[in-house]
């Protein structure tokens, strides 16, 4: 079990690693909070984690309600956000009140932003039951949902009041959910810790299990290091996190059925490293290695069913765009990127036909 504090003045914040979920209980009475809870949760998690979490905090003598919505990514919405705020105030939840997300990065993204919002804020918890969530999606204070033109235009940004993760919730996952967050740990390897990825690139698929704690730990510091120094991506260095995410935002969001995230991601960081190479600013044997990875863990790795002018349409969309120009961060080496990388669309698009027609012979 690892305690790693996020340092952000008086929104300073603990997560906790490796912790199990029966203890939770242990962690809200510490703190100052009122005397309900709503353990906000979705229909595949609940009925697996729900009675754990609930017992626990019952424990405390705290009131407990639950609020269970449909899964997945098409639930960021703000029909979603506004039923849950109608439940919120039917339950009569106040400020003092504390919402905990029970659940994978869907639940954090929208808990969170119902929490920012709701009476102008109030606290929650995150506790992610999913590697992708446990690594990236629920530490950082990044909220958000989704609109048709493009993923998590609406958002906020606002800290829980704790971090919990028990790596035990990721043993009922079917390895299609493992595979996401080991997307995200690729990410990090380049970015910031070739080790990372040097171990992804020695670990078998069937052993990964063996390695989450140092792979989990890993990523997590390296994401509170750079909360730490841009929690808002004010001054440009949270633009690290931002690596694969740029083209992978606009693969997931302009066919949301057929591409997860992590799935979207993964082909986003092969085509970032593509350009990279084609500019001048890393090796090919980065492209070559991050897609072999990905491959390796049955994520997808070929932009056979990429349309590339439609992924260039929902990139003029991204949030990251400046002047008309789209940004991106680009390996440079394994464990070493270049943030803020400014390329006309065109130039995009013509690079990503490239790697669709190299592919097919």
């Amino acid at each position: 079990m690892k305690k790693i504090r996020v340092n952000l003045e008086k929104k300073s914040y603990y997560i906790y690693v490796g912790y199990p979920l029966e203890k939770i209980g242990t962690k809200i009475i510490d703190r100052n909070i009122g005397n309900k809870v709503v353990i906000l949760s979705d229909e595949n998690v609940y009925p697996i984690y729900g009675k754990t979490v609930k017992q626990s905090i019952e424990k405390t003598d705290k009131i407990v309600q639950e609020i269970i919505v449909s899964p997945g990514e098409k639930e960021k919405n703000f029909k979603t956000v506004i039923d849950i705020i109608k439940d919120l105030v039917n339950f009569n939840i106040n400020r003092d009140d504390l919402i905990l997300n029970l659940g994978g990065g869907v639940i954090s993204d929208i808990g969170g932003f119902v929490a920012s919002i709701y009476m102008r804020g109030i606290k929650y918890v995150n506790v992610p039951t999913t590697l992708l969530a446990q690594v990236d999606a629920s530490i950082g204070g990044k909220t958000g949902i989704n609109m048709e033109e493009g993923k998590n235009l609406v958002g906020t940004f606002y800290q829980p009041y704790f971090v919990y993760i028990d790596f035990n919730t990721l043993s009922s996952l079917p390895y299609s959910e493992i595979k996401q967050g080991i997307s995200e740990i690729i990410k990090y390897g380049v970015i910031k810790n070739k080790k990372i990825f040097e171990k992804l690139e020695k670990t078998d698929l069937e052993q990964i299990k063996n390695e989450y704690e140092f792979l989990i730990s890993e990523c997590v510091k390296i994401k509170v290091e750079v909360i730490e120094k841009d929690e808002r991506e004010e001054k440009g260095l949270r633009e690290i996190l931002n690596f694969g995410h740029t083209l992978g935002h606009g693969i997931e969001i302009s066919d949301i059925k057929n591409f997860s995230h992590g799935d979207a991601v993964c082909l986003g960081m092969i085509g970032e490293s593509y350009i990279s190479y084609k500019i001048g600013l890393g090796e090919k044997e980065i492209y070559q290695r991050i897609k072999e990875l990905g491959k390796k863990f049955k994520l997808l790795s070929y932009f056979d069913k990429i349309e590339c002018e439609k992924i260039i349409k929902f990139l003029q969309h991204d949030k990251k765009i400046k002047k008309g120009k789209l940004r991106f961060v680009l390996p440079k080496r394994i464990g070493k990127v270049k943030v803020g990388v400014e390329l006309d669309e065109n130039e995009v698009l013509k690079i990503l036909k490239e790697i669709k027609k190299n592919e097919k012979n």
